[in-house]
């Protein structure tokens, strides 16, 4: 029932002049299976910013990051299975324009042979060079001696990303910088990604024009959820919060006249746009004992990685802002049917039956007892999150298998359709047990947004991708870690409030 359908979206290929995007990451030179650590700088509006990591073979990783006041965090995993080359970091928003100016970063491969087509050159010790000592910037102070701490000098707020990385032999590919990022004016505000989908199926033609709705929804989570109208042409555009992690989708379309076969495909918001030049890899002998080194951190942090959260995942949503009340069912007699369940123990929820067969589930709505009118409202039905257009799989589910029923008694805006009460099934899985749909609904592997995250280990020692510092503020940065007598490198970059970048460089021998 589950799998991964990607459908390229030719329309987004001519593109207009947008929003630029500027992404900052922890180093410029990885191994394939690490994760690329970004913050992202670019004009208010947008709400999701997407990465990929492309290179002249095409793109081999992706991802989404939340924006929040043109401002995020999150990473990209690198596939152990990269070959080793120069890469561009190409960044873009779906209001965005075609400059897909991004840092280039170096992967190595140090388990595989494979390399970028025509994109390594070997060379000797002597054409590579080695790593020159780095202080620049506009700002920041910075002491290094002892404990590390970062001032603000700009005479403004600053929201800036700091990374420490451990210097070695092996060079970056080109120096990136934030000093001369514009990013431009503000754009229209975007409260979440933009999904779009279309419909197929053996029947897709013959149903178009018909008055059809498209529902998303994830598994498990209350706030997931969306509808949208299904144009003439079959296409959906669900206006969603951005939804993080990868999770399944289910995708469902309402409104087929019995007999009919069709679904909605979700299309890939990726453009796989081109890197542009790229300089190619320099290999030498002498990096092999730091690539060494660096494989055994990379093991060795797989197991022993810290990370923590540094923004709030969720904007405001209505199952967060508004109460519910929560029947936990363990609490009271358990009843073999779900008709029973609400006759007994939910006096606030019930389900009738209506001519032709039809079962309908009501609410009964906020203050409408206390203003004197009591009024019953006709619900949306969720089973973990997910709505259940025919209430008949509402009857005739299991109640053993669900944990609670939460009850919301406000009207509820879901994408283009309102609701009179929603009613949400919680159950102990959390994953819909023994809903069986039919075969106009699918349900799709999602990789959305990744975690923006504060990262340590031992070749980065700190990342942290979102940092507001006030005029004159001073941060200091964790330093245990450190290895005496080992070089360093600190990078900060930012802007302040009034647009200016603002940046720092410096290399250090602990």
């Amino acid at each position: 029932m589950k799998r991964i359908i990607i459908i390229t979206l030719l329309s987004l290929a001519a593109l207009t002049a947008g929003a630029q995007v500027y992404v900052a990451t922890d180093k410029s030179c990885y191994l394939a299976g690490e994760k690329i650590w970004c913050s992202v700088f670019c004009a208010e509006g947008p709400s999701v910013v997407y990465l990929e990591l492309i290179s002249a073979d095409g793109s081999t990783a992706r991802t989404r990051i939340d924006v929040r006041k043109g401002r995020g965090g999150g990473s990209l995993q690198i596939p152990v299975t990269t070959p080793t080359g120069n890469y561009r970091l190409c960044a873009y928003t779906g209001q965005s324009d075609a400059r897909y100016g991004g840092p280039v970063l170096s992967v190595f491969n140090t388990v595989s042979t494979d390399r970028v087509q025509d994109g390594v050159l070997i060379v000797d010790a002597d054409e590579y060079g080695s790593t020159a000592a780095v202080q620049t910037g506009y700002g920041f102070s910075v002491q290094t001696a002892g404990d590390i701490v970062l001032e603000n000098n700009s005479g403004s707020l600053v929201s800036c990303c700091i990374s420490l990385t451990r210097s070695d032999s092996i060079n970056a590919p080109g120096y990136h910088s934030i000093a001369t990022f514009v990013p431009g004016a503000a754009g229209p505000e975007s409260h979440g990604e933009v999904l779009k989908a279309i419909v197929a199926g053996p029947d897709a033609d013959a149903v178009l024009g018909e008055n059809l709705a498209a529902v998303i929804a994830v598994p498990g989570s209350r706030t997931d959820c969306c509808t949208a109208v299904v144009d003439e042409d079959g296409t959906a555009s669900f206006e969603t919060e951005n939804i993080f992690g990868n999770v399944d989708v289910v995708c469902m379309l309402e409104g087929l006249e019995s007999g009919k076969t069709a679904h909605m495909e979700l299309l890939s918001p990726f453009l796989s746009p081109r890197p542009g030049d790229l300089p190619k890899l320099k290999l030498c002998r002498s990096m092999q004992d730091d690539l060494l080194r660096r494989t055994a951190a990379m093991i060795e942090e797989r197991a022993t990685d810290t990370l923590a959260a540094t923004l709030p995942m969720r904007r405001e949503h209505f199952m967060q802002t508004h109460e519910c009340v929560t029947y936990i069912l363990d609490d009271y007699t358990r009843f073999p049917t779900m008709e029973e369940v609400f006759v007994e123990i939910t006096p606030d929820v019930k389900l009738r039956h209506r001519a032709g067969g039809v079962t309908k589930i009501y609410v009964l709505m906020e203050n409408s007892v206390a203003e004197g009118a009591p009024r019953w409202g006709d619900a949306v039905v969720m089973i973990d999150g997910v709505p259940v257009p025919d209430k008949k799989l509402i009857e005739t589910y299991d109640p053993a298998i669900v944990k609670a029923i939460e009850v919301y008694p406000y009207r509820y805006n879901m994408g283009y359709r309102i609701f009179d009460g929603v009613v949400n099934l919680v159950t102990f899985k959390g994953n819909m047990p023994g809903v069986l749909f039919d075969d106009n609904v699918r349900i799709y592997d999602f990789y959305g947004c990744s975690w923006p995250m504060v990262h340590s280990g031992s070749e980065t020692p700190y990342w942290n991708p979102l940092v507001s510092l006030a005029p004159g503020e001073k941060f200091e940065l964790p330093a245990d870690a450190l290895v005496p007598g080992k070089s360093y490198s600190l990078t900060v970059e930012g802007l302040a409030s009034d647009g200016r970048p603002v940046y720092l460089r410096k290399t250090f021998v602990r």
